[in-house]
């Protein structure tokens, strides 16, 4: 836990190694920053989920954190300019074991400089509890590129 009072958002390494051996299953999109889109790649990223057999208890964490970080990616990242696009990676096993990866177009950001959205002039805001939802109902969450990707890891119950 950190100051905060969640889980840190970059825990130290990944709890697998990224290998063809260790995550076999894998899947690639690029899409627009529409919404339309990142509903659809939610519904993809879900059904690839239930393929690593990922999907049982899990599953409406998944999905919310999946589509907090598309949301993210297409809303700051590429300021919803539907030019720009999302690129979405998604790895797992069927050891029940998903790694999703998402790197949008923008300028990246420093999530340690984002407000706890638990602060008491914030709690009234629609706004502001993406990155604490993705490392609350995921295992691990990490930025790379500068925050212009988010790695989100998760060890699914059976």
């Amino acid at each position: 836990m950190n100051e905060r009072g969640s889980r840190p958002a970059d825990s130290g390494a990944l709890p697998v190694t990224l290998s063809a051996r260790n995550l076999p299953l894998r899947l690639r999109r690029s899409l627009p920053s529409t919404r339309a889109a990142l509903n659809r790649a939610v519904r993809i990223v879900m059904r690839f989920a239930k393929e690593c057999g990922c999907v049982r208890d899990d599953g409406p964490d998944l999905e919310i954190a999946v589509r907090e970080a598309l949301a993210n990616a297409t809303i700051h990242g590429n300021a919803n300019q539907h030019s720009k696009r999302i690129f979405l990676r998604c790895y797992g096993s069927p050891r029940a074991r998903l790694l999703i990866l998402v790197r949008d177009e923008g300028p990246g950001f420093d999530p340690e400089k984002v407000p706890d959205p638990r602060r008491a002039d914030r709690l009234d805001l629609h706004h502001g509890r993406g990155l604490l939802l993705m490392r609350e109902l995921m295992d691990h969450v990490e930025y790379r590129k500068g925050g212009g990707e988010v790695l989100l890891y998760k060890t699914c119950s059976r």
